[in-house]
């Protein structure tokens, strides 16, 4: 180009998409240049600079590398270990065996959470635990010598971690002749971290299961007269919040997905999730879970969907983008990257898909601002991270 007639600068960016040359000049008060690529520079302000160069930090074998926006720390997987990495000198601190496929992690009540294969674990700033309690075990039961009335009782029991409980067993009926006793045998549990078992009891002769007490590990206990009995069982009928390849966390419910299928924990209860009505089926494998106030964004195969509402229940299904997005590309922009797009503050995510970054409106819209500009990205996979206020996504 003749540079009088035609300075290069200021610079827009990139535009493989126009299919004349002319149209990368764009004329009027605000005249712009767009480029047909641009490797290793930065374009800010309509000037391009040299990119910084990169340099291998660690020998290690580091994937899903996160930092959690708490207290700064990172974290990331080698080979089936969840690690902690400090970044002063990669070093590493193995957590928890979490599996060798992807891990994705997220800030759940000032703790860091990862999703593996293996389950999703928590970490504390101290060690790594489980966020789940297993489901309890049904007890064995028979009738001894004490003073009961005389009756068929149900009983049933949930593990506990602390004040945590876990998903109820299955209920065992046991008659008891009068003046007899439940003799209760509890298998031992698998999960060393449970402290206790919380025993659910009927009344003789049927009723509901109410919670009879709390009590130590042991292998036999003795229930020869019935307790003052209380509340219904919380997670009856419940099991386990089962891990996922993405994990996001969406009006008090922890979200993960694997496959076609995203699923729920109940409300403020994360770890425990209801088998028959906590899953949505997708129409194609979930590839990213970005969730603002009005629903959820999913990412398929080929497209973008909205879930529209507030509950599991009245989700709606919307299909949204034509463009192919990025499979993990995902993220959420803190409003003053967003700007007007956030509607005064509220959340706003962003993924890279065929035609680039996508804005996710609050509200279920998308804005494609390079749609017309950009075409053909693709990649088995990628991560997105905003950092010195610019979006950012690397892409294999």
């Amino acid at each position: 180009m003749n540079d009088k007639k035609y300075p290069l600068a200021p610079l827009a960016g990139i535009d493989n998409a126009s299919p004349r040359d002319d149209a990368l000049v764009v004329g009027g008060d605000e005249r712009r240049v767009f480029l047909r690529d641009a490797v290793n520079v930065t374009i800010e302000q309509g000037r391009a600079s040299m990119r910084a160069g990169l340099r291998q930090v660690s020998g290690a074998a580091l994937r899903c590398l996160w930092q959690s926006p708490l207290h700064g720390d990172v974290f990331a997987a080698e080979g089936s270990q969840w690690v902690r990495v400090n970044p002063a000198d990669w070093s590493l601190h193995a957590l928890a065996e979490i599996g060798p496929g992807d891990v994705s992690h997220l800030v759940l009540g000032g703790q860091v959470l990862a999703a593996g294969d293996t389950g999703i674990w928590r970490y504390n700033g101290q060690d790594a635990q489980r966020l789940t309690l297993e489901r309890g075990p049904a007890p064995g039961v028979a009738a001894g010598t004490g003073s009961l009335v005389k009756g068929s009782y149900g009983v049933a029991l949930a593990w506990l971690r602390g004040a945590l409980e876990g998903p109820l067993s299955v209920m065992v009926n046991c008659a008891v002749p009068a003046n007899g006793a439940l003799t209760i045998v509890a298998p031992p549990p698998l999960d060393t971290s449970v402290t206790g078992m919380r025993l659910y009891v009927t009344r003789p002769d049927g009723g509901e299961l109410l919670r009879a007490g709390d009590y130590a590990l042991a292998p036999t206990l003795e229930i020869p007269l019935l307790p003052a009995l209380g509340a219904p069982p919380p997670f009856a009928g419940m099991d386990p919040m089962p891990t996922g390849q993405h994990l996001a966390l969406w009006r008090g419910r922890l979200l993960t997905a694997r496959g076609s299928v995203l699923r729920f924990s109940e409300a403020m209860a994360y770890h425990v999730h209801h088998p028959l009505h906590g899953f949505v089926q997708m129409p194609q494998r979930i590839t990213f879970l970005a969730p603002v106030d009005g629903g959820i964004f999913v990412g398929q195969v080929d497209h973008v969907a909205f879930l529209r509402g507030a509950s599991p229940g009245e989700l709606a299904l919307e299909r949204k983008s034509g463009a192919a997005p990025v499979p993990g590309t995902a993220v959420e922009l803190p409003a003053e990257v967003a700007g007007q797009a956030s509607g005064g503050g509220r959340a706003v995510v962003a993924w890279l898909a065929g035609n680039g970054f996508v804005l996710g409106t609050p509200d279920g819209g998308i804005i494609e601002p390079h749609a017309k500009r950009l075409r053909g990205i693709a990649g088995a996979r990628g991560t997105s991270v905003v950092f010195g206020g610019r979006l950012a996504a690397a892409v294999t």
